[in-house]
């Protein structure tokens, strides 16, 4: 019951943070550095949860259905939230970024790759609640290998 309630607080954490930054996308940063800023915070929470994922999938640590189907849960409520950061206006490349230039100036395909991320995490929330872990491995290895290509092509 203690993992169920854990679990529940996770997600309804993640649900509350993504409607009061879904409102704040709405309308443009403050400025460039706040766009930034908040891409990376919602790229390091989805890493996070993602990494754990990973371990279980692999076997570096125990599988827990409970917390993988938890911490999918919330990857997934994230995976929509990074993108307004990069539409700001200034809030390319810099000091304090990895993003690479080729975002802009290939902005749809970034975005194609954007969409399909999104997709990935959806289908991988779905597997986990199935419970099947052949179906969980394949939907976290496509997840995997659509982070690594975007990667490859858009992050210093």
């Amino acid at each position: 019951m203690k993992s169920v309630l854990k679990a529940a607080g996770s997600f309804m954490g993640v649900v509350a943070l993504t409607l009061s930054t879904t409102a704040a996308a709405n309308h443009a940063f403050n400025n460039p550095e706040k766009a930034v800023e908040y891409r990376q915070k919602a790229f390091s929470l989805m890493q996070n949860n993602f990494a754990v994922m990973g371990d279980m999938v692999k076997g570096d640590i125990k599988f827990d259905g409970q917390e993988f189907t938890a911490r999918a849960n919330d990857f997934a409520a994230l995976a929509g939230m990074p993108w307004v950061g990069f539409q700001q206006e200034g809030a390319k490349p810099g000091d304090d970024s990895d993003a690479l230039p080729a975002i802009w100036t290939n902005w749809d395909d970034f975005m194609k790759k954007a969409d399909q991320f999104q997709n990935d995490a959806k289908a991988l929330q779905q597997a986990a609640l199935s419970g099947k872990q052949n179906d969980i491995r394949k939907a976290f290895m496509s997840a995997a290998r659509n982070c690594k290509a975007c990667h490859d092509s858009y992050k210093d």
